[in-house]
């Protein structure tokens, strides 16, 4: 099996609002060795406003904003290629189950592609970070670690890694697949553990036919081990395994009435471990959580008698699993106040998959010239597309859409980037204020505000071609 090695650049943390502006991969074989490298950056598209935190680790300048060979579509088909034609490979990034996977999905998505071609036919998605933090348990020799202030080590990659061009694609991307060679090498059996727990059916294949496992959970900066078993699944959230942590004697809890239970449940520490199926965590054997207290004075017999007698009640499963739904509900209740009124850029996961018949159109657009995507725009079924499609062309070819459409669409971007509301994508009035922050900071560095002089004229030329619309 081979590998792959991705890192994405951005112009902001917004999986959904924000852009990717460029990304590395490369693809090794299955000892690391590189077999190709594959990199391209794209201009940023019309009416995105970029979050100036991330043009600061960037170093973009406007021009490298601007001035690229690539448009935005044409960089999201050539990785598309480029993905298909390396094959089946184990795709890794680093924190990638939390930015660059969803980042890339949703790029896709509103690209009217198919949004999981990095975790499906054949590929699976890893990530880099759980390994080292995991490696870095098992065998503290594997990388040296910078401390934190409060005595935590710190995973950031460029401290891991120092290398040039940090926070550029492929340097990171190289940086990555550096680290990940430390683990290989210096702490294989926590490599293998993590390709036995990479996707979702394979995670819920193991959790179900060990009876004991080390579950590893990140909190306060510290990675933790818990002796554990698996007991249910969250009977709305599918994919998270509940896990029963064996520092309990779940005989103590059968005796609870519901109300009891229930607040047994959710009081700290917690009884029931969350471990997310399709996130990549890493399962170690249960032997690694015996060295720590106190489950190294409960003991192996009795830890696993804890685990049988928990897996024979069946009668408490169905308890435990209403409560959670109990929980749910409530939480859920508390928290809706009305309807929240979807884009339809944030439609990928509550729309779920498009039907075949939109799925062909899809396919279609994008073998049309497109001049003649103009023409599919109102055949798709679900309304979403077919806006989607209208701000695609309205991206790459704006010249060829109907005026109607092209109104509609430049008023919906203004409605968003001139907004004065906290939002959860960047606004010219947050951009400005970004801006007006780092001027009182760096008065004195004529480089750094020559740069934040021409991020404003960027931000004036975007208030400018939407102020009207």
């Amino acid at each position: 099996m081979n590998y792959i090695f991705l890192d994405t650049e951005s112009t902001g943390a917004s999986t959904v609002w924000d852009q990717v502006l460029e990304i590395g991969m490369v693809w090794t074989d299955e000892n690391l060795n590189i077999k190709e490298k594959w990199e391209m950056r794209s201009r940023i598209k019309d009416g995105i406003v970029p979050n100036y935190g991330a043009l600061d680790v960037t170093g973009f300048t406007v021009k490298d904003l601007t001035q690229s060979n690539h448009s935005h579509m044409q960089m999201v088909e050539a990785m598309e290629n480029t993905l298909k034609r390396w094959g089946n490979a184990y795709v890794f990034a680093y924190n990638g189950q939390n930015f660059d996977y969803p980042l890339i999905q949703k790029t896709l998505y509103k690209s009217l592609k198919p949004a999981y071609i990095t975790n499906t036919n054949g590929k699976k998605h890893g990530d880099v970070l759980n390994i080292i933090r995991a490696a870095k348990l098992v065998n503290p020799g594997v990388i040296e670690t910078p401390m934190s202030d409060s005595g935590n080590p710190v995973f950031k990659l460029d401290r891991l890694m120092k290398h040039e061009g940090a926070h550029g694609a492929m340097a990171d991307t190289l940086a990555m697949l550096e680290v990940a060679k430390k683990a290989y090498n210096k702490a294989n059996s926590v490599w293998r553990a993590s390709l036995l727990t990479i996707s979702k059916a394979d995670t819920e294949d193991v959790i179900t036919k060990q009876k004991l496992f080390c579950q590893l959970q990140w909190f306060y900066g510290r990675l933790r081990k818990y002796l554990v078993t698996h007991f249910i699944f969250h009977p709305v959230y599918l994919a998270w395994a509940q896990t029963w942590d064996l520092i309990n004697n779940p005989e103590d809890f059968f005796k609870l009435d519901d109300a009891n239970l229930k607040q047994a449940l959710t009081k700290s520490p917690k009884v029931l471990r969350t471990l997310k199926a399709n996130k990549s965590e890493i399962i170690l054997n249960h032997k690694h959580a015996l060295t720590e207290s106190p489950y190294k004075e409960i003991g192996a017999d009795e830890l696993a008698r804890r685990a049988g007698v928990l897996h024979d009640n069946f009668e408490f499963k169905k308890r435990v699993t209403k409560i959670l739904q109990e929980i749910h509900d409530e939480k859920v209740a508390k928290s809706v106040t009305d309807d929240k009124i979807l884009y339809p850029e944030e439609m990928l996961y509550a729309k779920g998959f498009p039907k075949d018949a939109d799925k062909n159109l899809m396919s279609n657009f994008h073998q049309f010239k497109w001049e003649d995507r103009v023409e599919l725009i109102d055949k798709f079924k679900e309304e979403r597309f077919s806006r989607l499609a209208e701000k695609l062309i309205y991206e790459e070819k704006p010249e060829i859409l109907p005026e109607s459409i092209t109104k509609r669409v430049k008023r919906e971007i203004a409605e968003r980037i001139f907004s004065t509301d906290k939002q959860t994508w960047t606004t010219l009035p947050e951009f400005y204020r970004q801006i007006d922050e780092k001027r009182s900071k760096h008065e004195n560095d004529e480089k750094k505000m020559k740069l934040l002089d021409e991020y404003d004229q960027f931000a004036q030329s975007i208030e400018k071609k939407y102020e009207s619309a």
